[in-house]
């Protein structure tokens, strides 16, 4: 039993909010001693929810529950109440700034930033893009696989390259700084609310540069209003709700930071998945129409988000315990997508899994993902594609050598060394 299994739920549990690196590796024993033995669980500030109901119910309810729980609430204040004058300061910056993310507001203004940031997310304009999510795949595995190598790690060069790309392509931003934007939405979203103050003062740094970049473009589309860009998209025609350069900057935090890193976790921890189960790789690779299935099936086991954060504005009741107004709440998707009250068998990966598979991995009610359809059809092309080209695919490092890094919320294997055999569309 290792070090990290022997400490109190508490520690383990603290562990894997603080993204410590043996924690975040497999963090799922910790979710199913929560949801069997303290489904309702408070940890000092905060109180941690794990079961289906209690999950759905805290992602779902709008009017006595916020999703400011970054900036107000028993974990927010208590987080603020450690920091020193100067940290304080940058804590309260990037808790306002991240308050405008659309994943965070609420109420009237919530709706207003979902209706405008729905324009470049139309059903007419996700179908567009499949020709190019295509061309874009094809291009970075060829240059992946151009030295022909036996043994390739994707993560780098396609799942972390891939969604970045999508994502900007459909926000109209140029490719060329799609690298510097990453780099920015990453480091704001390594921040977890300043517990670890490294990270926010960096965050708080990078949320600078992000603002000077978007003010850059705002006065570019003044001088060209003619122009089809990024604000464009966003801005909408004279007359229509507008986003002022604040939360046109934040909207491209949480787009950019959500629809690359969350797709980017699903590509490369699902793709481990089915490469140590090789029962599941054949299934898909014989029966390429199960990829809606098994992607279905892979956005529930794994659970690209793995939890989020609200704050009570009034009593709820979880599990038949009252948590009181001004309460942070964590509900942990992941848990819930692996609850035996809601799913048969929900440690096992089933591609074939029979019946509905009602996960919650896009949310649920008002901030329920916009970016779903983009981020199933970005995954349906990558596995699809991966079935029909290489379906000898095998793991080439034993699953105890991997590394697992980043914030909890999106945790991710950071290479997959994979063993891909002949290339059957290869002459």
């Amino acid at each position: 039993m290792s070090v990290i299994e022997q400490a109190s739920l508490d520690d383990r549990l603290t562990a894997l909010i603080e993204s410590r690196p043996e924690a975040i590796t497999n963090p799922y024993p910790l979710y199913h001693e929560l949801l069997e033995h303290s489904p309702v669980h408070q940890l000092g500030p905060t109180v941690i929810v794990s079961r289906y109901d209690d999950v759905k119910l805290a992602v779902r309810e709008f009017r006595r529950m916020s999703s400011q729980a970054y900036r107000v609430g028993s974990r927010a204040k208590e987080l603020r109440s450690r920091l020193a004058p100067e940290e304080a300061n940058a804590f309260d910056e990037v808790s306002a700034f991240e308050a405008m993310y659309i994943s965070r507001a609420d109420g009237d203004f919530h709706q207003q930033l979902r209706d405008i940031s729905m324009r470049p997310f139309g059903p007419r304009r996700i179908v567009e893009m499949r020709a190019t999510i295509v061309q874009y795949l094809d291009e970075l595995l060829e240059q992946a696989l151009g030295d022909g190598a036996d043994v390739v790690d994707l993560v780098p060069t396609v799942m972390m390259r891939l969604p970045v790309m999508v994502i900007c392509t459909l926000l109209n931003v140029p490719l060329e700084d799609a690298p510097t934007i990453k780099s920015w939405s990453g480091r704001i979203g390594k921040n977890r609310g300043g517990v670890v103050v490294a990270d926010l003062m960096d965050a708080h740094a990078a949320m600078a540069d992000f603002r000077a970049y978007v003010q850059d473009i705002l006065d570019n589309n003044r001088r060209h209003p003619d122009t089809t860009d990024l604000v464009a998209a966003f801005m909408g025609a004279e007359g229509e709700s507008r986003l002022t350069a604040e939360e046109l900057a934040a909207q491209f935090v949480v787009l950019l930071f959500a629809g690359s890193d969350t797709t980017n976790a699903l590509m490369a921890n699902g793709l481990l998945a089915l490469a140590e189960r090789p029962d599941q790789w054949r299934a898909l690779c014989q029966d390429p129409g199960l990829v809606a299935d098994t992607v279905e099936e892979l956005l529930r086991w794994v659970s690209p988000v793995q939890f989020l954060w609200r704050v009570t504005t009034a009593p709820m009741e979880f599990s038949g315990v009252e948590v009181p107004p001004d309460a942070t709440v964590m509900p942990i998707i992941a848990a819930a997508n692996r609850d035996p009250r809601a799913f048969t068998d929900p440690d096992v990966l089933d591609i074939r899994r029979e019946g509905p598979n009602p996960h919650i991995t896009f949310g649920y009610g008002p901030h329920f993902c916009l970016g779903n359809a983009l981020a199933r059809m970005e995954s349906e092309i990558f596995f699809s594609t991966m079935a029909a080209r290489f379906p000898d695919m095998e793991l080439a490092v034993d699953p105890s050598e991997l590394e697992w890094y980043g914030n909890a919320m999106f945790r991710t294997v950071r290479r997959l060394p994979i063993a891909l055999g002949r290339d059957r569309t290869s002459s």
